[in-house]
């Protein structure tokens, strides 16, 4: 079948339009294998009524449709994520990320679902779906050893398969000796944050320390861990929702995979990778890593990554790079086997000090450029038209020129953001040419000094005492040869405060406010901590958090002080935020009333004023409470306030 029957049978010139209709909405193709064939397919089913051969239509895409809009069929480069990478990807997330989460919740939830993935070979939306009624936790004994274990056991509902009855898999996962590593510790942190274990009989709460501490009675083989039956449906990775008490974890609302690439890709481009990370370079390297493993085979490959048959691995997943020192094979030497896999790994081309972003000097150089300066005439022209005929822009929304404005905008935002991109590219580009050459240079001067000290980056400074414990862990983790159930229980109630915190997203180019409030310690403490409490409380809130918090057992604080003018009172009750959150004074009053409506849109009636000046104050209504806030403490964080 030629072009000419193609296009008789697709109603026309089909490819020519559809490419053309592609690319007048920005979304050019410029690889074969971006073509949508398989639409093409049900398409001409839908219109013939009867199949059509899917090799003429590679065929044609490959062939005259490739020559004709001289498409690139190169294959995209696959790389896998293997063990030590994917160190190096933990290690940026738990220690040096200085990237914002909408809610502490989600870093957890990031490293779970990386975890999952690395265990299970699944596709990432897979795992997304997960419920806790697809998890079960038990006890486990070994009947050899007697030894008994921790175990975590999920089965994945959500596979390809294209039977009419789904074919579910099971995987099970021990105890980590790492406890980053360790899936039923970060299972049990979300779980307890969930509330999602039951009661004990007499009535206590089952404590993560509890279940570390769980064995089997003698005559059993296990001991089920059994988790509350309303929560069977409930998604164990959850969206953030905003609502009055701020930034919260969904109820319902499953973990968009939209939002968990795009953390992906961000904590790739932190991590110093030059690839792009995704999901599938976790996959694909969990099945070259089963296919490598002599105690596997090929059906057990196959059923972990959901294959029908192996051609499938080996089109798609094998990795390209050979990771067999074949040079020593034909010489008979000893194979260098460990160097061989390092050359084809992510990490190796890992440069600190290789850009990542650019500057603030840099972006403003490119709003200034001709091209620029162009493209946001039409708006400018558009705002001020707007400004002379209706004063304030909303208040021509609905207008013909408000939906201009609008457009004008969001492109001339386009051209911005697709400038820096090219400009960052250019950047790195010239690095990645020219400091090769300056680093051979420097070590044939003799030059030994380490790249780590010639950077000049800031200390990472941490908001909460739990990600400074976390990270402490992290870099010790290593070298510990085993942890005890008292750690490994520590490590996990630092997950579990870590899940009921997050940050507000004040903006860095403001001028940083010192503040000389103390904080004064809670009088509840543990005798191991006086000394530290003690020296705590005496500390300046300038300080570095890193600095103050010195231990995972560091004690709450209270904020007893006076309200700046532009402070927000909701906020300064939010234990989940940070101190210099709760005490951030915004720049105007204008300021402080856009944080209110947006951050707190429905501050409930019958609310209690969060400041520790004003305990078991209660207003009957919203109004009633903004009085109290603008008469007692001078903020004003409504557009207008009743004033008795």
């Amino acid at each position: 079948m030629g072009r000419d029957t193609l296009n008789c049978s697709l109603d026309g010139d089909y490819y020519n339009r559809r490419f053309e209709e592609v690319d007048s909405k920005q979304h050019s193709l410029y690889k074969v294998g971006d073509f949508p064939a398989t639409w093409i397919l049900q398409l001409f089913i839908k219109l013939e009524g009867r199949r059509m051969d899917p090799s003429i239509l590679l065929h044609y895409i490959h062939g005259p449709l490739a020559d004709e809009h001289d498409l690139d069929d190169r294959e995209t480069e696959k790389p896998l994520l293997d063990v030590e990478d994917f160190w190096e990807i933990l290690q940026c997330h738990w220690v040096t990320d200085t990237n914002k989460f909408p809610h502490e919740r989600q870093r957890l939830q990031l490293a779970t679902v990386l975890l999952i993935a690395a265990y299970t070979t699944s596709r990432p939306r897979a795992l997304l779906e997960i419920r806790y009624g697809d998890v079960k936790l038990f006890v486990q004994r070994d009947t050899k050893t007697g030894e008994v274990g921790l175990m975590l056991q999920i089965e994945l509902k959500k596979t390809k398969s294209r039977k009419k009855q789904k074919r579910t898999k099971q995987y099970s996962f021990t105890v980590d000796d790492n406890p980053f590593f360790c899936l039923p510790s970060h299972f049990v942190a979300i779980a307890q944050d969930d509330n999602a274990f039951e009661q004990l009989p007499d009535g206590s709460a089952l404590t993560p320390r509890k279940i570390l501490e769980m064995g089997v009675r003698p005559g059993l083989k296990s001991q089920r861990i059994p988790l509350r039956s309303e929560l069977a449906d409930v998604p164990i990775f959850r969206s953030h929702v905003r609502t009055s008490k701020g930034i919260e974890t969904s109820a319902h609302t499953t973990l968009q995979y939209s939002n968990f690439n795009t953390w992906l890709k961000r904590l790739g481009v932190e991590t110093g990778f030059v690839q792009v990370l995704t999901a599938y370079c976790l996959r694909r390297a969990s099945g070259n890593a089963i296919n490598d493993d002599p105690n596997a085979n090929d059906p057990t490959r196959n059923l972990a990554m959901d294959h029908a048959d192996g051609a499938i691995f080996q089109r798609n997943y094998l990795s390209r790079m050979i990771r067999y020192d074949i040079q020593a094979a034909y010489r008979g030497t000893d194979p260098k086997t460990e160097l061989i896999r390092a050359a084809g790994r992510m990490s190796r081309l890992m440069d600190p000090r290789r850009p990542k972003k650019l500057t603030d000097e840099q972006k403003e150089e490119i709003r200034y450029e001709p091209a620029i300066k162009r493209s946001g005439s039409q708006c400018e022209r558009l705002f001020h038209e707007i400004r002379n005929e209706f004063t304030f822009v909303y208040r021509a929304k609905g207008k013909p020129i408000h939906d201009q404005y609008q457009r004008a905008r969001l492109d001339a935002y386009a051209i911005i953001r697709a400038r820096e991109r090219a400009a960052l590219v250019e950047i790195q580009a010239r690095y990645d040419a020219t400091v090769p050459l300056q680093d051979m240079q420097a070590q044939i001067d003799g030059n030994t000094e380490s790249i780590e000290t010639q950077l000049t980056r800031d200390i990472v400074q941490y908001s909460f005492a739990e990600r400074f414990c976390l990270a402490n862990v992290f870099l010790t983790s290593r070298s510990k040869e085993g942890y005890k159930v008292a750690d490994r229980a520590a490590f996990v109630d630092n997950l579990i405060r870590l899940c009921r915190r997050y940050e507000t997203r004040v903006s860095t180019r403001k001028r940083k406010r010192h503040s000389s409030i103390k904080i004064e310690v809670e009088e509840t403490k543990s005798e191991d901590t006086e000394s530290e409490a003690e020296e705590a409380s005496t500390l300046e809130l300038e300080e570095p958090i890193a600095k103050r918090n010195r231990t995972c057992n560091s004690p709450r604080t209270t904020i007893l002080v006076d309200c700046k003018p532009f402070q927000c009172l909701v906020c300064t009750g939010r234990t989940e935020l940070s101190i210099e959150d709760r005490l951030h004074n915004y720049g105007s009053k204008d300021s402080l009333k856009r944080h209110f409506h947006r951050t707190h849109p429905k501050f409930d009636d019958h609310s209690v004023c969060p400041h520790p000046k004003c305990p078991n104050v209660v207003f009957e209504f919203n109004t009633n409470f903004l009085n109290h806030a603008a008469l007692v403490h001078g903020i004003i964080m409504h557009k207008r306030t009743w004033l008795e």
